[in-house]
């Protein structure tokens, strides 16, 4: 007999009907039950947890659950028995004639005749506001009979065809590229027209744009590089700013993509003998140098893993083994500066982390995190053997922040001529400043040479606008592919 042939009573068609509303009902609860579960979840980690997750900047972490009271309500300070570097070097200034502050001759109180004057030194740090002003010039011609055309003088200190001069054109390149003061402000400032300033900054990236050339050819013989990557949006659309710098020098690019072929742009396709340090994006992949993979991002992960199993006693043995020696590790080359004792304590750490990795383990994510370990085992310990080597990507980040708060203030370029003005620019100025403690000054006796003299090419301009390096350790030569 079919199925559809059986003839049931009413009272069975009316259990089934209950039956299947119940079913109904039970599955509708459970996927509600489900939702509100996960709502739970994400409330209480928006709660207990940092804003940005494990990449919470220290400056916006909460209170931790365990601090004292008396902790909590000492405000900032080294830590308890910290030495403290002190002021450190401190730049020389203009020093302007010593001031007399004379005393009257009656006391102010009784008005009887004072005795025994003497006077006390107090050093002060002044400051006068950025002014601009006009300067009127005078430019001689004459004629050439033998030539036949008018000789023309150039006015001093000077490019042609720009209303700014030297002085007024490098302190709104510096304030603008290096400290981040916008162009509006500049322009209240300075009283010009932002269109006047957005012109000559633009011709001036032009002038100085062969010179990015010899910033890279250089980059590519340093020991040590660093690099990183954030959004940059350019006219609305998303893209990306990528930073290259070591000790000394700094490039810069503004485009449209994230992709591997910047790295390649930069850096060039032969062989260098100098150690890469970055993330694990794999967009540096390409690059053919040695690399070494930033310890921050690994215990930043290897956090994370506590975090998202808070109840697994394996994954809590592998932290709490794992953790400390990687950030020791990061720690080390500041607390041992004696070569062979750095060493022998970094070989030590590295058998120690070793030993944790290979360990046998159970749980899928101990494993998955072993396996980056294993699986780049040449981009992890290039610190043991080189103390100038860094296991982290610090040196970048903080390289990369007054780019993020630029970022922030103008929300990016506003054109691919503004986005190339920026990347030359900021490449320039920023390895100035890098070299010099004063780097409007530099760049503006920079650019009064390059006024003053003819047609620069790239060679000429490198000479020109970077004084030499303090420090030519950690240059080394490239090696043919």
């Amino acid at each position: 007999m079919a199925l559809g042939d059986l003839r049931l009573c009413p009272g069975c068609l009316h259990y089934l009907r209950e039956r299947d509303e119940a079913r109904r009902k039970a599955k509708t609860l459970e996927r509600e039950n489900r939702t509100l579960r996960q709502e739970l979840n994400r409330q209480h980690r928006t709660i207990h947890e940092p804003p940005f997750g494990s990449s919470t900047p220290s400056a916006k972490l909460p209170f931790k659950p365990d601090t004292t009271a008396e902790r909590q309500a000492r405000k900032g300070g080294a830590k308890p028995g910290h030495p403290g570097r002190g002021r450190g070097r401190q730049r020389q200034r203009p020093q302007r004639p010593p001031e007399i502050v004379r005393i009257p001759q009656l006391c102010p109180d009784c008005a009887r005749r004072l005795e025994a004057a003497a006077t006390r030194t107090r050093t002060l740090v002044g400051c006068d506001p950025p002014q601009t002003f006009t300067r009127t010039v005078q430019l001689e011609e004459a004629w050439c009979p033998c030539c036949r055309k008018t000789i023309r003088t150039q006015a001093p200190e000077a490019f042609p065809r720009l209303l700014l001069d030297n002085s007024a054109l490098a302190y709104v390149a510096v304030e603008h590229f290096l400290y981040g003061v916008t162009l509006g402000r500049l322009a209240a400032i300075t009283g010009l027209a932002k269109g006047t300033l957005t012109h000559a900054l633009n011709w001036l990236a032009e002038l100085l744009a062969p010179g990015l050339t010899g910033l890279e050819q250089e980059l590519r013989l340093a020991a040590v590089i660093w690099a990183d990557e954030t959004v940059w949006r350019n006219d609305g659309a998303n893209g990306y700013a990528w930073m290259f710098r070591t000790t000394d020098l700094v490039v810069y690019r503004f485009c449209g993509t994230r992709a591997g072929l910047i790295p390649l742009e930069v850096l060039g396709t032969l062989s260098l003998l100098g150690v890469l340090i970055t993330d694990r994006y794999a967009g540096y992949n390409g690059v053919r140098m040695a690399r070494q993979f930033c310890y921050a991002h690994l215990l930043r992960d290897l956090q994370d893993l506590q975090k998202q199993f808070p109840q697994e006693a394996e994954i809590s043995a592998f932290v709490a083994t794992l953790a400390p020696r990687l950030g020791a590790a990061m720690r080390l080359r500041h607390e041992v500066t004696h070569r062979p004792a750095y060493r022998r304590r970094a070989r030590q750490l590295q058998r120690q982390i070793l030993k944790a990795i290979n360990r046998t383990a159970r749980h899928p994510a101990i494993q998955s995190y072993q396996d980056i370990f294993r699986h780049h085992p040449d981009n992890l310990f290039h610190w043991v053997e080189n103390p100038q080597v860094p296991p982290d990507n610090n040196y970048a980040e903080r390289g990369l922040r007054p780019t993020v708060i630029a970022r922030k203030l103008s929300f990016g370029s506003q054109s691919e001529r503004g986005a190339r003005t920026r990347q030359i620019l900021m490449s320039i100025i920023g390895t100035i400043a890098l070299r010099t403690d004063d780097p409007w000054r530099v760049f503006r006796d920079a650019l009064n040479r390059l006024a003053a003299a003819p047609t620069p090419g790239p060679a000429d301009l490198t000479r020109l606008l970077f004084p030499k390096p303090q420090d030519h350790t950690t240059t080394i030569q490239t090696q043919a592919a």
